[in-house]
């Protein structure tokens, strides 16, 4: 009789062991000691909110051609000087205004390569914060540097997505639960603690871009710009008792 009941208590051992393992596979870095000793049930969750954009990203690009390499970079400095003065006059402030790339290279042509000319472009990166009057300063800032404008980028954003990711989250959160509770139920289940909870959500947002185009290429008078909307998202990982 001692010998049947020391095998019955190490087979008990040995199931509660496995339980344990089990409990302890999916988030074993963040799961609670209350937790590695019992069947847990792991599920993901998604949110996603939306916001009106505040802010306007604009990349400017200024080029200019010329014979000589002095000459072409006294043309792009010119027109760039123009350029920032007028998105200073339309109430930018200089903080909002960064000078973010500046290039001169070669012209090849001919027969034979040679150098031809010479080709300088220069960018400058805008925050506008009154994204109502974006269309009106990018036409101005097109009208100051004349054919050599080149309008690169636009992107329009939410100066402060925290209220945003808040909701993404919390919506996560929820559909994480609901994920739970319906696994439980599906195994004859309840659902118990929250053992764990971890946050995946990438630390970027969607926004809007336009494509490139130039003045070349003709730009209206009055640019039509449209902000839309910026969207964020949020990804849950939640990891919950099991409960008989």
């Amino acid at each position: 009789m001692i010998r049947r009941h020391t095998r019955i208590i190490l087979m008990s051992l040995a199931v509660g062991g496995t339980l344990s393992a089990c409990g302890s596979s999916s988030a074993a870095a963040s799961t609670s000691s209350t937790c590695s000793s019992i069947p847990t049930v792991t599920s993901h969750g998604q949110g996603s909110a939306s916001g009106t954009p505040d802010l306007a990203t604009v990349i400017l690009g200024v080029q200019a051609q010329a014979s000589t390499a002095a000459a072409a970079l006294s043309q792009n400095s010119s027109d760039t000087s123009s350029l920032i003065k007028t998105l200073l006059a339309q109430g930018i402030s200089k903080t909002d205004v960064q000078t973010s790339g500046l290039s001169l290279h070669g012209i090849y042509g001919g027969p034979s390569p040679a150098i031809t000319g010479y080709q300088v472009t220069s960018t400058v990166t805008v925050r506008m914060h009154n994204i109502s009057s974006t269309g009106t300063i990018i036409d101005s800032a097109a009208k100051a540097a004349g054919n050599s404008i080149r309008i690169n980028q636009i992107a329009f954003s939410v100066k402060d997505t925290s209220a945003l990711f808040a909701q993404a989250r919390a919506t996560a959160v929820s559909q994480a639960a609901i994920e739970a509770k319906a696994m439980a139920t599906a195994a004859d289940k309840h659902l118990g603690a929250l053992c764990s909870l971890n946050d995946s959500t990438p630390p970027s947002s969607v926004p809007l871009n336009t494509s490139s185009f130039s003045s070349s290429i003709g730009i209206p008078s009055s640019v039509p710009i449209q902000s839309g909307s910026q969207l964020v998202k949020a990804t849950v990982t939640a990891t919950y008792q099991l409960q008989p």
